[in-house]
């Protein structure tokens, strides 16, 4: 298969908790996703599960001319692959108002937080104690923003990895190099080594922390926006 950039994928989800345009868009999903969005209690959670499929196809079809209906199954870690498509990678993330899916030819890991005032003692307690030293070394002005970089990051690695939560977050440590929040490269060390993997921050949303982690560095440098409209997405 031929080699691509990952390139993250996004959607503004919001207009999915309208009743009548959810309706509109259940039948392109699953029927596994279907019967979860039946089970779920909030708009915005069925909102949130249905973007995040439709985006997903509309990042194959875009990037991989993948058209035909998609059998997801999961690895020895739960995370999620397309059966038949082992070159295909990709992962899923999404808060607040908007769906996130990485799409590459390499192992991928993908995260988004919505920033609102952390409760920085969290730090502590999940981060390993060179990150949290870090944290609160800087100003405090910089803390919130550092906070969730942290965060995301750290979990950006662990889908990236494949285990997930199965990982915890204070197993391993991000070294934030450079001169912070701009010009910074992320290091992961991890047993004492460190891992060969490169952390892309993208910085396009306002209030929102979002990074992706590869094995290479072929990043596509800019989202691909992905708007819902009332009978299809664009």
């Amino acid at each position: 298969m031929e080699e691509k950039k990952t390139k993250i994928f996004i959607m503004n989800i919001l207009p999915l908790s309208d009743p009548l345009l959810l309706g509109n868009y259940l039948s392109d999903i699953s029927e596994e996703r279907q019967e979860k969005v039946r089970r779920l209690k909030t708009a915005q959670a069925k909102a949130m599960t249905t973007g995040a499929e439709l985006l997903l196809r509309k990042a194959l079809r875009q990037n991989y001319d993948i058209n035909q209906p998609l059998t997801i199954v999961k690895g020895e870690h739960g995370k999620p692959r397309i059966q038949g498509c082992p070159g295909i990678h990709f992962n899923l993330s999404h808060s607040g108002d908007y769906a996130v899916c990485a799409v590459s030819s390499h192992p991928v890991g993908v995260d988004i937080q919505k920033m609102a005032e952390p409760n920085l003692k969290l730090a502590k307690r999940f981060f390993a104690t060179k990150e949290s030293d870090w944290l609160f070394s800087l100003p405090a002005d910089q803390q919130r923003q550092a906070f969730y970089d942290l965060w995301v990051i750290k979990e950006s690695f662990m889908k990236y990895t494949g285990k997930g939560f199965g990982l915890p977050m204070n197993a391993f440590a991000a070294k934030i190099l450079g001169h912070y929040p701009d010009d910074v490269e992320i290091k992961i060390n991890q047993d004492e080594k460190t891992e060969s993997v490169v952390l892309k921050k993208y910085d396009y949303l306002d209030n929102y922390a979002l990074w992706c982690c590869s094995d290479h560095n072929q990043f596509e440098e800019n989202l691909g926006w992905v708007v819902i409209k009332e009978k299809s997405i664009e």
